[in-house]
């Protein structure tokens, strides 16, 4: 995670406020770029994994510390903002990656053969068609699938992305409250 949260009204300058500035950015929940976040947000709830005055840290290596287990977490929608109507073809990026950021060492580092960096991967799915700022707060308005990555590199190799009928061909997909204990048992599966 980050650094500890931050409450700041700037002053001046027409009085700005750091309220205002979290609603306009993060006010289309349902927005495409804004769903992937707030996937991170609702997997870290269901995992524990985020604390008091924990700060989302982007482009690290993974997305949320679950104990020693490393999750990335991977959004698509039915519904897109551009054609919040008519239903698409979900897909998630999965590319093996030839170099990572660990935000917490402020360090790059080269994988030689390309690698998943993660130990476990959650796939998030919100259903509504459209998607709402209403809808998508619901967790139960969302599927997920966890999958180890030792799966994903075994049954996908460097493929780069995957789509809904390959993760159902690989996982039964669960609701919000399963999320734990699924991804309790993708590491330990990974760790044998």
């Amino acid at each position: 995670m980050g650094h500890g949260g931050l409450d700041i009204q700037v002053m001046g300058h027409g009085g700005l406020d750091i309220q205002r500035f979290r609603a306009w950015v993060l006010g289309g929940l349902a927005d495409n770029e804004t769903r992937g976040i707030l996937a991170e947000w609702l997997v870290g709830q269901a995992l524990g994994a985020i604390g008091d005055g924990d700060i989302r840290q982007g482009w690290d290596a993974y997305d949320l510390l679950h104990g020693e287990v490393k999750v990335e977490v991977k959004a698509s929608g039915l519904s897109q903002s551009w054609n919040p109507d008519e239903r698409s073809n979900p897909r998630f990026d999965v590319a093996p990656r030839k170099w990572t950021w660990l935000a917490s060492e402020d360090e790059w580092i080269e994988n030689d053969p390309p690698a998943r960096p993660a130990d476990v991967y959650v796939f998030c799915l919100p259903e509504p068609v459209p998607a709402t700022n209403e809808n998508v707060v619901d967790p139960t308005a969302w599927k997920f699938w966890v999958l180890s990555t030792r799966t994903l590199d075994d049954q996908l190799g460097p493929q780069k992305s995957v789509g809904i009928a390959t993760l159902n061909r690989l996982v039964a997909p669960i609701g919000w409250d399963e999320i734990k204990n699924a991804v309790d048992r993708c590491a330990d599966e990974g760790s044998k």
